[in-house]
């Protein structure tokens, strides 16, 4: 018989629900993390470059290659047996570009390609990009632009392939034919279809005579998306539920959000500051509203507070909320969005604190009431001049923790609610954590802890911490979703993506978690950490049980206060794996994954063993 017991009482740890948005997720713009989740193929679009980011992993890759260069290929197929070596020779055509700054399609600059044929051989040489990844059977849209203002290709056809390129010949896995080549920019369109899955294939633009052409903006989109972004991403975050999603970041200091809306091919690519890495800016405000739309979460928009003027924010507020015949909000609608977004979460800033940001969050919350009484407005860090002047202009106030979650964390969210409480102007003031994981300033190799079964079992401890502050807690962000470096829950290749440990934790929270915190007797020792809830739409009961310990724990579970004297059928989820360094891998997605199982009891009170190091729910 176990000498420690867990008693899940009836009565309510506080008034009041617990929030949906608990379990939230972050997108920023920082390295990998849009472009794995994003569908598009070709890389260095518009032909702007490559930075290497500020911090990458592993520690010291290096981004900083060219993803275009020249091509030449003979362009024939053998109706008959060759009976010179001649004819199977590589052609002497030679193919070469540059990058011109002289009226580009879009950006600073475009591709000049340069062809010079030497002999007759039929041939085709321009420039490739390779590492395209393409399916069987897949098609795919094609746009380019295109111009010919040499007399000499003026009306010449371009030939566009994917395949692999053997030089004496291309093996397409399809093709097409484009033209003519007009004397200014073109935009050119067809589908190609692989015929062959192919992790590294090329995509080559080329022209089989002697001349001189230009090409910008390249796009091969899979026409099988979810309005640019990639089904199973939308399919996986869907499923995890994440109830509130925000964009924003350390880029915002730089962000303009207005040269990420309108048409995609003509916005310009640009350095992301601080991150370092060239951002191809097919992303920006209005595509990540659509994928809150597509996985059925509340948007959260965090602001430039730094270079933006209030009126560039009115302005992005009119872009998601304004009228189909408002200036921005017909910019909207001419994206394919007539009806507003609603966005009504709106983070004044990231990771500011200090007077200078005071006065002007002030200001912009201000401003934004004056128009827009009822949106819901969050303040960057919290501070006590905020707490005790400021916080009736806003309705939250937003620590981040990057920091394993115990004693020291617990300890630094009780100050603050103890803040809010006894001091705090503005008494409805709530708490939004709207950046969380268990590091965010190692940019070594430990950064590979966060893709492990501990940064999961570290997310399931932070989630019990919220479920138990949930009075003042309504807002919680992951940080992130995608790559970022091992911290995303997805980590996505070209073709393929694996869940983390933690996918899984997040996943469960945010659907099996209830409505309603419940007060609970614990004997649990300090190797567990303990949350319930109930819904109260089904009075189904869940407790969370953390095992952070390296031991199996045995415990008693007491539900009589539930009126659960008699036999309890319980459903059982549960997360462990051989060690607290267990991880998923593209090799090994299923390494660390859940276990899901009923429990029979004969009675109200049962004993229960926790595995080590895992995460269980038992929900009756």
């Amino acid at each position: 018989m176990a000498d420690q017991r867990i008693t899940i009482t009836n009565e309510p740890l506080f008034d009041g629900t617990l929030s949906p948005y608990l379990y939230g997720e972050f997108i920023e713009l920082l390295n990998d993390l849009i472009p794995g989740m994003w569908a598009e193929k070709v890389h260095d679009r518009a032909f702007e470059g490559v930075l290497q980011p500020t911090q990458v992993y592993p520690p010291g890759q290096s981004w900083v290659r060219s993803y275009w260069h020249p091509f030449t290929a003979a362009h024939r197929h053998f109706d008959h047996w060759p009976t010179h070596s001649e004819e199977t020779k590589m052609v002497e055509t030679k193919a070469s570009f540059d990058l011109d700054s002289l009226n580009p399609y879009v950006g600073r600059q475009s591709a000049k390609v340069t062809v010079n044929a030497s002999d007759g051989q039929p041939f085709v040489a321009g420039i490739a990009q390779d590492d395209i990844a393409v399916r069987a059977g897949e098609t795919m849209n094609l746009e380019l632009y295109l111009r010919g203002e040499q007399a000499a290709v003026h009306g010449a056809q371009v030939t566009v392939m994917v395949g692999r390129n053997y030089g004496v010949f291309f093996r397409a896995y399809d093709q097409v034919t484009l033209g003519p080549l007009q004397l200014g920019w073109q935009r050119y369109t067809g589908t190609l279809t692989s015929s062959v899955t192919d992790e590294v294939a090329s995509l080559a633009i080329g022209i089989n005579q002697t001349g001189m052409f230009w090409v910008d903006k390249v796009s091969l989109m899979p026409q099988h998306n979810a309005r640019g972004w990639r089904i199973d991403i939308v399919e996986a975050i869907r499923a995890m539920r994440p109830g509130i999603i925000r964009f924003g970041g350390s880029s915002l200091i730089y962000y303009d959000w207005r040269t990420g809306v309108g048409p995609r091919n003509r916005r310009a690519p640009f350095e992301n500051r601080p991150w370092g890495n060239m951002e191809e800016n097919d992303v920006g405000v209005h595509e990540f509203l659509d994928f809150c739309e597509l996985v059925n979460a509340q948007p959260l928009i965090c602001l430039n507070s730094n270079s933006a003027t209030i009126e560039q924010i009115l302005e992005e507020i009119e872009y998601c909320n304004g009228s189909a015949d408002s200036r921005w909000g017909s910019v909207r609608a001419a994206m394919g969005h007539p009806e507003s977004f609603n966005v009504r979460y709106w983070q004044i800033g990231n990771e500011q604190s200090g007077e200078e940001y005071e006065h002007r969050m002030v200001d912009y919350a201000q401003a934004i009431r004056a128009y827009h009484p009822d949106l819901i407005l969050l303040a960057s860090y919290p501070s006590d001049n905020i707490l005790h002047n400021l916080s009736d202009e806003i309705d939250y106030v937003c620590p981040h923790f990057y920091a394993p979650c115990g004693s020291e964390v617990e300890s630094e969210l009780n100050r603050l609610i103890d803040a809010i409480r006894g001091q705090a102007k503005n008494s409805r003031l709530k708490i939004a954590v709207t950046e969380w994981n268990h590091t965010g300033a190692d940019w070594g190799w430990a950064r590979a802890w966060l893709l492990t079964l501990y940064n999961a079992l570290n997310a399931a401890r932070m989630f019990n911490l919220f479920q138990r502050h949930g009075e003042f807690i309504d807002i919680a962000n992951r940080s992130n979703m995608t790559n970022s470096c091992n911290s995303g829950t997805l980590q996505t290749s070209a073709l393929d993506l694996y869940l983390t440990p933690a996918y899984h934790v997040q996943k469960a929270y945010a659907n099996y978690a209830g409505d309603q915190a419940l007060r609970m007797l614990v004997e649990t020792g300090e190797v567990l950490d303990v949350s319930a809830t109930r819904r109260t739409a089904n009075g189904e009961i869940a407790l969370f049980v953390v095992n952070y310990g390296s031991q199996v724990e045995q415990r008693e579970i007491d539900l009589t206060p539930h009126g659960s004297a008699g036999p309890v059928r319980c459903r059982v989820w549960t997360l462990s794996g051989p060690g607290l360094e267990a991880v998923n891998s593209f090799a090994e997605k299923t390494r660390v994954s859940p276990l899901e199982s009923e429990l029979e009891t004969s009675g109200g009170i049962f004993t229960y063993e926790f595995p080590p190091f895992s995460v269980t729910i038992l929900r009756a």
